[in-house]
């Protein structure tokens, strides 16, 4: 399906430790959000607040039109494990976006997640931010490999029994950059030792998979 994209606006798993860091944010009062916009001590970048027009991956692919999207870039050396944002607009309103599972390095566009809307008339008052870090990518690497080609995606078991009920969790990427804050997630039934099996990530059509987190439910 096609997208139209309008880009508008003020563009300018064993976890050893997590650490929660508490609400920070960019703005002052009187005056308009200056991006890039440093978040979480400094481990987050918002470099834009933009229009997109078309499925919103962030709020279960409904469409729709101006549809306030942020552009943010993991810049620590940790697993973001998750964030939630917050933007307020200059009428008052508040827009929200979610990221779950960004690696070190690298960049997402997050939507709204109840398709709101942005112009660049109604200009961001503050920008606040929730977020959690990993130390280690939670993939489950002492137990299957994983590999991607286009969208998809197979997991090798390495250890010497069968594994079975885990769950492969993707972002969609799409000319580098996720697409979308939120992950898919694939159930993966059972692998056999020393066997593989491998999945489609039919949601990252747009672009190909990222795998970034595999998790053992028994």
């Amino acid at each position: 399906m096609k997208l139209q994209r309008k880009l508008r606006g003020a563009f300018a798993a064993v976890l050893a430790v997590t650490l929660l860091l508490p609400l920070g944010g960019c703005g002052r009062e009187q005056e308009d959000v200056s991006f890039p916009c440093l978040l979480a001590e400094d481990r987050l970048s918002v470099t834009s607040l933009f229009q997109y027009s078309g499925e919103n991956p962030d709020c279960s692919s409904e469409a729709g039109e101006e549809i306030a999207a942020l552009a943010v870039t993991n810049q620590s050396e940790e697993h973001l494990t998750s964030a939630k944002l917050t933007a307020k607009l200059a009428d008052g309103t508040k827009r929200v976006f979610q990221l779950t599972d960004i690696p070190p390095g690298q960049t997402v566009w997050a939507f709204d997640r109840d398709n709101g809307g942005f112009t660049p008339a109604n200009t961001c008052k503050e920008l606040k931010c929730e977020a959690s870090f990993a130390e280690e990518l939670p993939l489950l690497a002492d137990q299957v490999a994983v590999e991607t080609a286009g969208i998809a995606v197979t997991l090798t078991n390495l250890t010497d029994e069968d594994l079975a009920d885990l769950t492969v969790y993707c972002h969609c990427l799409f000319d580098g950059t996720y697409f979308g804050g939120s992950t898919y997630a694939y159930p993966v039934e059972g692998i056999p030792e020393g066997e593989s099996v491998t999945i489609q990530a039919e949601e990252c059509y747009l672009g190909e998979a990222a795998a970034v987190r595999v998790t053992r439910n028994s």
